[in-house]
């Protein structure tokens, strides 16, 4: 499919996202691609730890925007370098999903984030049926900057999200065969069914499944994994993926797809795997080349995205 945008049309789109408590301007109508049908409600951040270059993709709109175009906005990452991160902030309205651009050195086990560990924090808003970026600042986050308590305590609770999820990786990583090093992975939430009794009346107590996690090994095998007799155990045979040899963490990435699904992505092959189960063992079900829905010479080294259920009003800092 012939990508239709222009390196003039990119910048004279303008300003592409909102800043937080700023104002908005129209996306660029003439990135757009059809066809492509990736899975529907996902805001996908993509981004080149070499070049610097940075990119949004909205499955609904199938539309792409130059993250870069503007050097005014917080999460403008020209010349910069970071990494990714996905973070599921618990607030009043429940999941608040905000994107993180860490340091491309920051280690949590070196220590709780501070302003200095990171880029940018960014998470999305909906006005008008469109989805719109907004992002924070390290500045905004400086103690010595008057930063207000609120702000201290995300960076706390980013901490223990951070530290939470070392944990979990650590445990995968345990968990796999010999001779397999762990790369990167997901873990579903756990689900909860209601059990109906005789007169349709409902259990008060709540039956809770195994939540599958999804491990990509630096060999580029697939493993899935659940937790059964208190330690995480293979639940099927490891699968390849199409083009894919090896992995390395930093070329790589698994965003949730959809409730029984993940995509993968490989700087390696440049495509995107959906990984999925309808009922029998997760396999590769589909896979998409990156230089069909995005920029000529634009090569990705990882991605994040947020999905349509994490849309909450943000946390106003």
């Amino acid at each position: 499919m012939k990508i239709q945008t222009t390196t003039m049309a990119l910048l004279l789109s303008g300003v592409l996202l909102v800043g937080c408590g700023g104002g908005g301007s129209s996306s660029n109508n003439d990135n757009m691609m059809t066809d492509i049908n990736l899975p529907d409600g996902l805001t996908m951040i993509f981004f080149d730890n070499v070049s610097s270059k940075q990119y949004l993709y909205n499955t609904d709109s199938e539309k792409y925007e130059d993250m870069n175009a503007d050097e005014t906005q917080n999460y403008d990452m020209t010349g910069k370098h970071g990494k990714l991160f996905l973070w599921n902030h618990e607030s009043a309205t429940g999941i608040d999903q905000k994107i993180v651009m860490l340091n491309e050195d920051f280690d949590i086990n070196e220590g709780n984030i501070t302003h200095t560990g990171f880029q940018y924090l960014g998470h999305f808003h909906e006005e008008n049926n469109e989805k719109h970026f907004a992002a924070h600042s390290p500045s905004e986050f400086d103690p010595d900057n008057n930063a207000s308590a609120q702000k201290l305590a995300a960076l706390t609770a980013l901490s223990s999200t951070l530290l939470e999820q070392e944990e979990i990786k650590t445990e995968i990583a345990e968990a796999l065969p010999s001779g397999e090093s762990l790369c990167n992975y997901f873990v579903f939430e756990h689900e909860e069914h209601e059990e109906e009794h005789e007169g349709n009346e409902t259990e008060e107590h709540h039956e809770e499944e195994t939540a599958a996690h999804i491990a990509l090994t630096t060999t580029g095998s697939v493993y899935v994994l659940a937790e059964q007799n208190g330690t995480l155990q293979s639940t099927q045979a490891a699968f390849a993926l199409e083009g894919v040899s090896s992995c390395e963490s930093d070329k790589s990435a698994i965003i949730k797809a959809s409730d029984h699904g993940v995509i993968i992505f490989s700087a390696v092959s440049q495509k995107l795997y959906l990984v999925d189960n309808h009922g029998i063992d997760f396999h590769q079900h589909s896979s998409w080349d990156i230089a069909k829905f995005l920029p000529a010479g634009f090569t990705p080294t990882t991605l994040t995205a947020i999905t349509e259920e994490g849309d909450h009003d943000h946390d106003h800092y």
